[in-house]
C-alpha cells in the first residue's frame, strides 16, 4: 500500500483557489492595503481652521488613505493613471466631528427606562447601524462620552463594521444617586443589571469614595478607554438628581484625575451644567466640560484661561420633548430640559466670546440620532457659520490631539473628506441637510 499523498489529496489553496485567498488571513475583515490613489479635481477646498476658501479651484491628491497634496488646479498636474473625480462648482469640507454621542443609545425602545434596560448583546447589534447612519451624515470621527467600548472601536478601524472613527471613554463613572447611575429607586444595584459587580447599567456606572473610583478609573483605561467621563453635576434625563446637585467630592475627583493622568490620559472630561459644577471639575483638575448650558461671563473666561475644552449640546433639549419622542423623559425630565434649553444659546455666545475652545456635540439617544445635524440650525441663530464649523472640526480634532491629522484639508492629513453642492460657509444649515447637500462621503481614502 503506497503512502498516502497528502499534496495530492488536499491541494494548495495559493496554487488551486487564488480567490479565497484573502480569507485565508487571520482577519480576513481587514481592508487590502494601500488604498487606491485618486485627486478630487477643480475643488473649491474649505480652510475650515480660517473659515475661507483656499484661493481659486484646487486639486486635492489622495494616497493610502492621506492627503499627500493640495494645489492649485492651474499649476499643478495630476498622473494619468491616477483616478480622477471632477467635482467642479462643488466644496470639499474636512469630514465632521461630533464630540458628544452615545451610540450605545440604540433605536428599538420609546423611553429611557427601556434604553438602558436593553440587553448587552442587543444594543451592540443595534449599535452598527446607529455607527453606519453617523457615517453617511458627513461624521467620519465621533466621541462617545459613555457606553461605547474600545472592542466597537477597533472593529470599525478594522472595517468589521461600517462607521466613524471612534474615540470612546467606556462607562462614565457616577456617584450613586447621581447623573450616571441608572438603576431606578427601589432597585437594588447587584440586581444582575449591567456589569462591574451590578454597578454598571447602560451608559455609566457608579462608584462612591477614593478607592473605589481609583478602581473604577484603572478598570475603564485597562479596558482600553481614551478619556475618562465623570458625572459632576445634576442631568435631564436622570431621574433622582437636579440639574443644581453638585457630585462627588473633591476629594474623589482629584483621585480621579490624577490616576488618569498618571496612566497616561491627561483629558478627563465632566458632565456639568451649572457654574457651581463646573468650578468644582476646574478646580480638581477636570480638562473638559460637557454641557455647561448655564455658565456666567465669569466662568467662561475661567475656562478659556485654563484651555478647558466646552462641548455643549443644545439641540438634543428640544427634540427630547417634541413628537415622536414626547414620551422619552418622565415629566420631571422633560421640566429640566427645557430649563437647560432656555439658557444653553446663551451660554455658547458667552463662551465664544471668551474664546474658550467650543466642540460640536449632539447627545441623542434612541432614534433621535436621525437628528445628529440639527445641531448646527441651532447653533446658527446666534453664531456665525464660519464659527460652527471649527466646533465640528478643527477643535474637536484638536481635543482629540489629532490636531493637523483630522478637521481639515491639508498635506499630511487624514483623508476624511465631505463633497457638498452647497456652501457650508455661506449657510451651515446645509450640513443639516445631507440627503440634499452630501454628494460624498471619503473616510481615510475610502468613498
Amino acid at each position: 500500500m503506497s503512502p498516502f499523498d497528502f499534496a495530492t489529496a488536499f491541494p494548495n489553496p495559493a496554487e488551486a483557489r487564488p480567490a479565497v485567498l484573502p480569507d485565508l488571513a487571520i482577519k480576513p475583515w481587514v481592508p487590502a492595503a494601500p488604498h487606491k490613489a485618486f485627486c478630487l479635481v477643480n475643488a473649491t477646498v474649505i480652510d475650515s481652521a480660517n473659515g475661507w476658501f483656499l484661493n481659486g479651484p484646487h486639486n486635492v491628491m489622495v494616497e493610502n488613505g492621506t492627503i499627500t497634496s493640495v494645489q492649485p488646479t492651474a499649476s499643478s498636474t495630476v498622473d494619468t493613471s491616477v483616478e480622477q473625480f471632477d467635482v467642479t462648482g462643488k466644496f470639499v469640507c474636512p469630514g465632521l466631528i461630533d464630540a458628544h454621542v452615545h451610540i450605545t443609545a440604540v433605536p428599538g425602545v420609546e423611553t429611557m427606562a427601556d434604553m438602558v434596560r436593553l440587553p448587552d448583546q442587543l444594543v451592540t447589534l443595534r449599535s452598527t447601524y446607529v455607527l453606519r447612519r453617523m457615517l453617511h451624515r458627513g461624521f467620519t470621527t465621533v466621541r462617545d462620552t459613555g457606553g461605547a467600548t474600545k472592542m466597537l472601536a477597533e472593529a470599525l478601524r478594522e472595517g468589521l463594521i461600517e462607521g466613524p472613527r471612534l474615540f470612546q471613554c467606556g462607562k462614565a463613572l457616577s456617584q450613586t444617586g447621581g447623573h450616571g447611575d441608572f438603576v431606578s429607586p427601589g432597585l437594588s444595584g447587584g440586581d444582575g443589571l449591567g456589569c462591574c459587580g451590578g454597578h454598571a447599567l447602560s451608559l455609566g456606572r457608579t462608584a462612591d469614595g477614593v478607592p473605589a473610583v481609583l478602581k473604577a478609573v484603572r478598570e475603564e483605561l485597562k479596558q482600553g478607554a481614551d478619556f475618562i467621563k465623570v458625572m459632576l453635576g445634576g442631568g435631564v434625563a436622570s431621574e433622582s438628581d437636579a440639574i443644581e446637585t453638585v457630585q462627588y467630592t473633591a476629594e474623589e475627583v482629584r483621585a480621579i484625575t490624577t490616576t488618569a493622568s498618571q496612566m497616561g490620559k491627561k483629558l478627563v472630561t465632566a458632565h456639568a451644567y451649572t457654574v457651581e459644577a463646573i468650578r468644582h471639575a476646574v478646580d480638581n483638575g477636570v480638562r473638559g466640560i460637557e454641557h455647561g448650558n448655564l455658565l456666567d461671563e465669569a466662568t467662561a473666561k475661567l475656562l478659556a484661561e485654563k484651555d478647558i475644552y466646552l462641548t455643549p449640546t443644545l439641540s438634543c433639549y428640544g427634540i427630547m420633548v417634541r413628537a415622536p419622542f414626547e414620551n422619552f423623559l418622565n415629566e420631571e425630565g422633560r421640566d429640566k430640559s427645557v430649563h437647560v434649553m432656555q439658557e444653553g444659546l446663551n451660554a455658547l455666545k458667552l463662551a465664544e466670546h471668551a474664546g474658550v475652545t467650543v466642540c460640536y456635540g449632539s447627545d441623542l439617544l434612541i432614534s433621535m440620532h436621525a437628528l445628529q445635524t440639527e445641531e448646527f440650525t441651532i447653533r446658527s441663530k446666534v453664531l456665525p457659520a464660519a464659527t460652527i464649523l471649527k466646533h465640528a472640526t478643527v477643535n474637536p480634532a484638536r481635543m482629540l490631539g489629532q490636531q493637523g491629522k483630522l478637521g481639515v484639508v491639508s498635506q499630511g492629513a487624514i483623508a476624511d473628506l465631505l463633497v457638498l453642492s452647497s456652501n457650508p460657509l455661506e449657510d451651515i444649515t446645509v450640513l443639516d441637510r445631507p440627503e440634499t447637500y452630501l454628494v460624498a462621503v471619503i473616510q481615510e481614502g475610502r468613498v
